[in-house]
């Protein structure tokens, strides 16, 4: 007789890994010798019993009982750093860390919608009870990555609350995942505080890094040696900065703005009197945006 026949008999409730992620918080999950996922309803449980169980079971968290093998090599690799030895390892991955609004939603509807945005299961890791980290795993040469432009929008919209996204950088090597987690964890952090939109890469928060890093009082010099003028004059500031991230193109900037190009051009010229910064060269352009950034800020 198993395992599971004997404990059969002394908890009527126990199951085998089947339940969805609402009723996890019913039952106490155990993991056998040979691998099962066992739950047993808690209503059935009493401390002593608990305690016995966990000599010759191993006692498992509801999220630990639903992952898969995949996402179990991963924990451990992040989490524990052991080496994923048995798993066969992506030419390539990333981490797409996501974050959502409510904190009632439930997590196995949330997972089964980010899963149905790739070609294939990803292995898929809770954080907390709002946020997570996918593995886009890249397991073939040919396979299709995955393009993230509008998808906060549709989910946020399925959900009806909002999602946000920090998509880290593509690396091929098991000692660099650790890292590069953490490092897209403090990316996200700069994403929020810095309310930068709904999908955010590493790219996105490098000028953030210098604005961050920036001691407040000497930005208090820069405002005001160069930017006392001019900080109040809120038209000013927000055409020059669309100036800059339509690549300093006039006509460009000028379109999205709904405006002449005749008159963006003398706001442009304009800023560079008061300012002394010549935004149409790469120096002066530099400076600007990185100074505009923290202003909003």
């Amino acid at each position: 007789m198993s395992v599971i026949d004997q404990l059969k008999r002394l908890y009527p409730s126990i199951t085998i890994n089947k339940l969805g992620f609402d009723n996890h918080t019913d039952y106490k999950w155990f993991q056998t010798e040979d691998a099962e996922i066992v739950g047993i309803k808690k209503d059935e449980l009493d401390q002593q019993s608990s305690e016995l169980l966990s000599i010759f079971l191993k006692p498992l968290s509801s999220e630990e009982s639903t992952m898969t093998e995949r996402e179990k090599h991963w924990s451990s690799l992040l989490y524990k750093k052991e080496a994923a030895q048995e798993m066969m390892w992506p030419v390539s991955f990333r981490f797409v860390l996501f974050s959502i609004e409510d904190a009632e939603a439930e997590k196995n509807i949330v997972k089964e919608a980010l899963q149905s945005l790739f070609p294939q299961e990803m292995p898929l890791l809770w954080t907390s009870d709002r946020e997570g980290v996918i593995i886009e795993e890249i397991l073939s040469k040919d396979q299709e990555i995955m393009e993230f432009e509008g998808m906060a929008d549709v989910l946020s919209s399925d959900f009806y609350t909002d999602i946000h996204f920090f998509i880290s950088e593509f690396t091929s090597t098991q000692e660099n995942a650790s890292n590069i987690l953490k490092w897209a964890h403090h990316g996200a952090r700069i994403a929020k505080e810095h309310k930068l939109g709904s999908i955010i890469t590493y790219k996105d928060i490098i000028p953030y890094l210098y604005i961050d890093a920036l001691p407040e009082e000497e930005w208090e010099h820069i405002r005001r040696s160069i930017f006392k003028d001019i900080e109040k004059d809120k038209e000013l500031l927000q055409t020059i900065r669309i100036f800059l991230e339509s690549g300093s193109n006039t006509s460009l900037a000028a379109k999205k703005l709904y405006m002449h190009r005749n008159s963006l051009q003398y706001r442009v010229d304009k800023f560079i009197e008061k300012t002394g910064l010549d935004i149409k060269q790469f120096e002066g352009a530099v400076i600007t945006y990185l100074a505009l950034l923290h202003m909003e800020y």
